[in-house]
């Protein structure tokens, strides 16, 4: 009786252990898997239009706040408009703010379906204003935005962000999507439509902790 109670003690504990192990190797993979994808992040290439010169994202660790802002056509329109144009009674100066809260804005053109990106830079800058849109000037924003460099390289990092809102039910292109990266390089948060620009820029601090 003796020994077959400590087999089934040695085999429990043997249980014990099988799970905790795997457990403990399931977390192991999700943080290389965090890790690699930190990596991939940072090394993603961006040009600013204020020095035209390319640098990586990993640049930023500790000075800015990086904004990944990503959707079709009409939603990169969209979103330049909100930066550089008067939509409002009183004058915009969203761009100033951002500056102060170190935040740089990275817009990512999505096309065909959300199945590669294309030249960010040259929809930018060809955004024209509308009804409404007063005093616009696309270069108002130049202080705190970057184009993507490398599209290849920028889809592979997005391509898994794009399959998990696509599989929710969103639309990226229409809708698009924002990844805020900490200035440690961390993911602060990833959220669906435009920038809300306002609780951004008054809450940013308090959320990153830097």
């Amino acid at each position: 009786d003796d020994s077959l109670q400590s087999c089934a003690i040695n085999l429990g504990a043997a249980a014990i252990c099988s799970a905790l192990t795997y457990r403990d190797w399931q977390a192991g993979q999700a943080n290389l898997s965090r890790i690699a994808k930190g990596g991939a992040l940072a090394s993603l290439q961006v040009v600013p239009p204020a020095s035209n010169k390319v640098t990586s994202i990993k640049e930023y660790r500790r000075n800015a706040r990086v904004l990944i802002a990503a959707g079709g056509p009409e939603y990169l329109e969209t979103l330049a408009r909100s930066l550089n144009a008067d939509q409002r009674p009183d004058e915009n100066n969203l761009a100033q703010l951002l500056e102060q809260v170190e935040v740089m804005l990275v817009p990512v053109l999505l096309e065909s379906g959300a199945s590669r990106i294309g030249n960010t830079l040259e929809a930018w800058k060809g955004t024209t204003a509308k009804e409404g849109d007063r005093n616009f000037d696309i270069t108002r924003s130049d202080l705190i935005a970057a184009f993507p460099s490398g599209n290849a390289q920028w889809y592979e990092y997005l391509e898994s962000e794009i399959k998990t809102a696509q599989s929710q039910g969103f639309d990226v292109m229409e809708k698009g999507f924002t990844i805020t990266v900490k200035k440690n390089g961390r993911i602060l948060r990833r959220a669906t439509g435009q920038p809300q620009w306002s609780g951004l820029i008054e809450t940013m601090e308090v959320m990153d902790g830097s």
